[in-house]
């Protein structure tokens, strides 16, 4: 029996009775925000027994989609280029205050739970239960935020990031459901399971070059990790160059300047890691006893560039990549951007490769690979990974899965991630498109692309664009990211809804909304949930862009360049292309203005006929061969 006919089964056998509360979005009912009582077991049993209705006999949904549809392409993992993701975090995406009592969990014993014990944090099941609400918006791949175990030593908020991992081999206790008695490992392969069988594939994210402060293997394995004196304070974490140092190591990504160790005041705060006989866990921090000495593990930080004001990763601590003999003048113990990203060559010597840690790196894919049939892997901050290690991560996923696809945190678009196995980039669409002319600017690059990458409004790092440039803009960029070649349409969680508090503020923030942000219960470290009950929202907008772009998939998602044309509209506010093929074609025209209408005449092959807008059903004269508009302010057309 499958896992999800099993939960079916469970549920059917539940008796208890809740005051649990939905919004009517989860009911698949798009006219109404609401908020409706349902009994639980039967709601959630009821959209698995419809899944499971679908399902084809003799197939193993627990093995990657494409192995189930026995598919192989070119270059590995190509399937992502015809992708619609949307980003997924359980915890939150699925988060809803059930018993309607204004607080989401608060209970005592496990602040997830509410006072009926029933999880108001996301969680597995009610993530299978908004499937057919994704599927409805075009969505046809979920990336995953981290789902493994989370560590607890200085952890911020009351649930601590899922960037903290405590066990890569372990998925995080709070997102089972406790309306069902299975495991979570179990209830985490149901989902996986309910995807492939609606069509959808399952992409995993995992960072691996930190681990959290209290992370499993250190008391294993001590010499995987930095250790520093107990009584070194906060601001000693990272490394202090003058500016004239700085301005020789800022070229080493270029291939030039000079590797130049730390001061002796950093580097004397590392100790040499101790036994594991000699670790204690005290008050939920390991610490190292040796001789007339205590020891430490030190928090990470943003190590580039080296002047990156990001405050300490109180959390998380960087694993050692490699081993130096500790009695050479030079010893790298120590974290630096030498040590920890771009390598010192004389440090990453092959010899030096900490090789038992990187069999524990190495074989985490193919864990999760093997036991739940995941499809695709997010490497965050793949680009910092020893090369040699990287490759091995790549080979090892492939030769588990020929068609396995992996995407590296890189926010440039460059031939090197393609070389180096990858399908595609996060890409930079989250921050050019607030700058001047970036729009055009992303449409300009989509042509020649040498790797596709992210069509992402916003991510979980960055501001909410529905807070900084409002709905309007939203629609535009979500457009646009929908019919560009070279672009996979990213949907984070929440941006259908009109969110506007942001996940994190790791990436384009200014100094100012930082501290903005500073005390608010931001939902990559605390307990939150979405307002499904926000009028002001785009689902029907996005449903409607993903019907069009079904009609023309295979000429939007072609990266032949000459499907792309750029059309000139003689108004710098109002942006113009068209895809087009032998036999399609389509016109896409937004008036980038939010406050003033906008004139713009563009001329087209087509002579002496009427196009109908896609949105909006009107339709529109183009007389020899010159199509003449006065666009309302944000106006979109599609042709």
């Amino acid at each position: 029996m499958s896992i999800l006919a099993e939960i079916s089964r469970i549920l059917k056998e539940e008796t208890g009775e809740y005051s649990y509360f939905i919004p009517s979005l989860w009911l698949g009912d798009f006219s109404k925000r609401e908020n409706v009582k349902i009994n639980p077991a039967k709601h959630y049993g009821k959209i698995i027994d419809l899944i499971l209705s679908q399902k084809e006999e003799n197939i193993n949904y627990n093995t990657s989609f494409s192995t189930i549809k026995q598919e192989i392409h070119k270059f590995p993992g190509d399937w992502l280029s015809n992708s619609n993701i949307y980003n997924l975090f359980v915890r939150l995406t699925t988060a809803y205050d059930h018993n309607n009592d204004g607080i989401l969990g608060g209970l005592l014993s496990d602040t997830t739970l509410n006072n009926e014990s029933i999880r108001e944090t996301g969680t597995f099941l009610k993530s299978i239960a908004i499937l057919p609400y994704l599927k409805e918006l075009g969505i046809n791949t979920i990336h995953l935020l981290p789902i493994t175990s989370i560590g607890s030593d200085g952890n911020k908020g009351d649930l601590g990031s899922p960037y903290a991992i405590k066990n890569y081999y372990e998925i995080d206790n709070t997102l089972a459901d406790t309306l069902i008695y299975l495991p979570v490992e179990d209830q985490f392969k149901a989902f996986v399971e309910a995807a492939h069988i609606l069509g959808m594939r399952v992409i995993l994210e995992f960072v691996f070059r930190t681990a959290s402060k209290d992370a499993d293997w250190i008391k294993i394995h001590p010499d995987w990790f930095y250790w520093i004196d107990k009584n070194t304070s906060q601001e000693h974490i990272s490394p202090k160059f003058t500016k004239k140092e700085l301005e020789t190591i800022l070229e080493i990504p270029e291939g030039k300047g000079e590797y130049i160790p730390p001061h002796n005041d950093y580097k004397n705060f590392f100790k040499i890691p101790p036994k594991p006989d000699q670790i204690r866990l005290e008050n939920g921090k390991y610490i190292a006893l040796r001789d007339n000495e205590e020891l430490k593990i030190p928090s990470a930080f943003a190590d580039w560039p080296p002047t990156d004001i990001q405050p300490p990763w109180t959390d998380v601590t960087y694993l050692r990549m490699y081993n130096y003999p500790y009695d050479k003048g030079e010893n790298y113990n120590y974290t630096a951007y030498n040590t920890i990203r771009y390598y010192d060559p004389e440090f990453a010597k092959p010899e030096n490769a900490n090789k038992p840690l990187w069999i524990m790196i190495k074989n985490i894919i193919p864990h999760y690979q093997q036991e739940f049939g995941i499809d695709g892997v997010m490497i965050d901050m793949g680009h910092a990974l020893p090369s040699e290690l990287k490759q091995d991560i790549i080979k090892l996923a492939r030769e588990n899965d020929p068609d396995f696809a992996l995407i590296n945190e890189d926010f440039s678009i460059t031939k090197t991630a393609r070389d180096e196995g990858y399908n595609a980039v996060v890409g930079h669409t989250w921050v050019v498109e607030y700058e001047e002319n970036g729009l055009q600017k992303i449409i300009n690059e989509s042509k020649d692309a040498s790797i596709v990458s992210w069509g992402a409004p916003e991510t979980h790092d960055t501001p909410r664009i529905a807070q900084k440039a409002g709905i309007s803009f939203s629609k535009i960029t979500w457009v646009l990211y929908n019919f560009l070649p070279n672009l996979i349409p990213y949907l984070h969680g929440g941006f259908e809804l009109g969110e506007t508090l942001p996940v994190n503020t790791g990436l384009n923030f200014t100094q100012e909304e930082i501290s903005y942000y500073k005390d608010k219960k931001l939902p990559l470290f605390c307990k939150n949930s979405y307002n499904w009950l926000n009028h002001d929202n785009m689902i029907n907008f996005i449903k409607k862009i993903a019907q069009i772009r079904e009609n023309y998939k295979d000429l939007i998602t072609s990266t032949n360049p000459k499907t792309l044309k750029i059309l000139e509209t003689n108004n710098i506010n109002v942006i113009s292309f068209s895809r087009l093929s032998l036999n399609k074609k389509i016109i896409i025209i937004m008036n980038t203005n939010l406050e003033l209408s906008e004139i713009a005449n563009i001329e087209l092959e087509e002579y002496n006929c009427y196009l109908e807008d896609h949105l909006s059903g009107k339709t529109f004269k183009i007389k020899d061969n010159k199509l003449a508009l006065d666009l309302e302010p944000g106006e979109i057309l599609i042709l």
